[in-house]
């Protein structure tokens, strides 16, 4: 692993996109999203998807000039469409949009998001609303063209890992987080996995024969294999099913497309939902209850090997507080791509603080 400053890595990520044409405050935000997630322990979305994300632009997949429009609209809700500007871009951008429904009193507000590309860690936007002290749910499907996981009891791919996340904000340093994939593991863990050279967890990926396997590219192929629903080998039956709930939700309702084997494109396309705390129940109160649930939790008796219990969003609180001052480290693989991409648009990297 190679490890750089975490402001470092803002500002080549900011430089990079900008080089490919991506306007400056769109840019950093781009940029801050992936960085953010990796401060935060999520190796898998953060800065080793950076190529990929300027190369989306060069292949013409990312739209950065792409406006966020309103197709259906109401009190309490409204359809939308990215105009396949960046995923981190347009989410942020539909959460602010419930986030303003509810801002003038409203109870909760629902949107649906088209025509958007990948958006990376969904807890950033969950958080986005816990801030401003509202639970807010948020799932997402591939936009009916991303396949990587078989349904429980089958072999070949039919449904992306439908990741689902929900935030609540808690009075303390940091919200509840929960942000988990409907599968065994996800697209990026692969990805990393490969980058390091390491097997995949047992129970999470078959070959193409829908037989075990541990070896990450016998899951890449070809033929490809497919990842496995959450709960595997015996409870994958939730994992489908709460997939299944996701891509109806996310891929139905928003107009972009379910699952399918010849679908248009793949992205995400979202569900989103937000709920103000003070439209239900004053705040202090509110607070109270949620800070005595975390702390009787906390004071459960830990088995043999654990030294603590950790509520869901806890340790990337302290992940964050922690890489914020050490640094953040980067695999060899993914820094090398980072340096010979920016060589190409002609943008300066930074010197790691330490080196392999």
């Amino acid at each position: 692993m190679v490890r750089l400053n975490a402001e470092d890595l803002r500002t080549l990520g900011t430089a990079m996109l900008t080089a490919v044409g991506v306007v400056s405050e769109e840019a950093e935000l781009v940029a801050d999203h992936l960085v953010e997630s990796g401060l935060l322990g999520h190796d898998t979305h953060s800065v080793l998807r950076l190529p990929q994300y300027v190369n989306m632009v060069r292949d013409g997949v990312v739209n950065p000039r792409g406006e966020l429009l309103v197709l259906d609209n109401s009190t309490y809700g409204a359809r939308l469409s990215g105009s396949w500007n960046f995923g981190p871009v347009t989410a942020t951008r539909a959460m602010e949009c419930a986030l303003d429904k509810v801002g003038g009193g409203g109870a909760m507000a629902v949107v649906t998001v088209r025509d958007c590309n990948h958006i990376a860690r969904l807890g950033r936007f969950v958080t986005q609303a816990a801030r401003r002290d509202c639970i807010a749910l948020m799932v997402a499907n591939g936009h009916g063209g991303d396949l990587a996981v078989a349904p429980f009891g089958g072999r070949a791919r039919r449904l992306p890992t439908n990741p689902i996340c929900i935030g609540i904000p808690t009075g303390l340093d940091w919200p509840i987080v929960l942000d988990m994939t409907t599968s065994m593991t996800s697209g990026g863990d692969l990805r990393l996995l490969r980058n390091l050279g390491r097997p995949a967890p047992a129970g999470s990926i078959v070959d193409a024969d829908g037989l075990p396997t541990t070896d990450v590219e016998a899951y890449y192929g070809p033929p490809p294999g497919a990842a496995l629903p959450l709960g595997m080998p015996t409870g994958g039956h939730k994992g489908f099913g709460l997939s299944v709930m996701v891509d109806i939700l996310a891929g139905a309702l928003s107009g972009a497309e379910c699952s399918k084997e010849d679908g248009q494109r793949s992205g995400n396309a979202l569900f989103i939902a937000v709920l103000r705390v003070e439209a239900f129940r004053s705040l202090e109160p509110f607070f109270a209850e949620v800070q005595d649930l975390i702390c009787r939790i906390k004071d459960c008796p830990p088995v043999e090997g654990v030294r603590e219990i950790l509520l869901p969003g806890e340790n990337a609180h302290r992940h964050y507080v922690e890489r914020v001052e050490r640094g953040l480290d980067v695999d060899e693989v993914a820094w090398q791509q980072i340096v010979d991409l920016a060589g190409v648009l002609g943008v300066a990297t930074p010197e790691p603080l330490s080196a392999p």
